[in-house]
């Protein structure tokens, strides 16, 4: 039995012991207030079942609905090397965060001399910078994060170094953080952008995540610009050509 079977068994087994603990809670109540005896066994039984069938009809239903979209993404096919479509062509701007410049690959102190600061803490290949002050606190509006080269072997929370490389940026919409890349503007459509920068180099249709657009920049980069479900622009990342090639078949995992 796969995982959608066995959850969409326990969703249908949990509803049943739902309509049955509803009508033992009825019955003892009814039979309670006739008998004027109370039937308090059928009353807490019939609780128990309408709490307990209602927690795992939820369980149920959310374990079948995830288990179906992780396979819908893990079933896309992986590309096997980026190869830009036909027709695309590059874009040639740098990247401005608040003003500054952002060259890849850079450093982590290359950032922080621009007025950013971080806590050096590394989880899942990302650093999390925000400015210097910023009255949110950490990892609050203002901020983006940075993605380092992950050959440096570091595990979840264990602490990066100033001088380690970071190979790709990645900005939201709702990041707080002001942006600069010719006529880009967080929020306009996909038409609008498509008719501005061309076909896409490579293009990702993800179900889940949105719609991934690339488009190589200079000096070996690549850029990766999100749609959200509505065709708006929802966040941009820029990277080494060798690490976004990596990021882009991360996406279907």
């Amino acid at each position: 039995m796969d995982n959608v079977s066995l959850y969409s068994l326990i969703a249908l087994v949990s509803a049943i012991g739902f309509f049955a603990g509803i009508a033992l809670l009825i019955v003892s109540i009814v039979m309670t207030v006739k008998k004027k005896k109370k039937f308090g066994l059928g009353i807490a039984g019939g609780i128990v079942l309408v709490i307990a069938g209602a927690v795992f009809v939820v369980v149920g239903v959310l374990g079948a609905f995830v288990t179906v979209a992780d396979g819908l993404v893990s079933n896309l096919p992986m590309p096997t090397e980026f190869t830009p479509a036909e027709g695309s062509r590059p874009v040639s701007s740098t990247l401005k965060i608040d003003g500054h410049e952002v060259t890849m690959p850079c450093t982590i102190s290359d950032i922080q001399h621009m007025g950013y600061t971080t806590d050096y803490e590394y989880f899942n290949n990302t650093v999390d910078m925000w400015p210097s002050d910023n009255k949110n606190g950490k990892y609050e509006p203002p901020h983006f994060l940075v993605f380092i080269d992950n050959s440096y072997g570091y595990e979840s929370h264990d602490h990066v170094r100033g001088d380690d490389q970071v190979s790709a940026v990645k900005i939201q919409y709702d990041n707080g953080i002001g942006i600069e890349f010719n006529e880009v503007k967080f929020g306009m459509s996909r038409e609008e952008f498509i008719k501005i920068y061309g076909t896409p180099a490579y293009e990702i249709d993800n179900p889940v995540q949105g719609d991934f657009l690339y488009y190589v920049g200079d000096n070996d980069t690549i850029y990766r610009f999100q749609f959200d479900s509505r065709s708006t622009l929802w966040g941009i990342m820029y990277g080494t050509s060798d690490y976004m090639q990596k990021e882009m078949n991360w996406l279907y995992h």
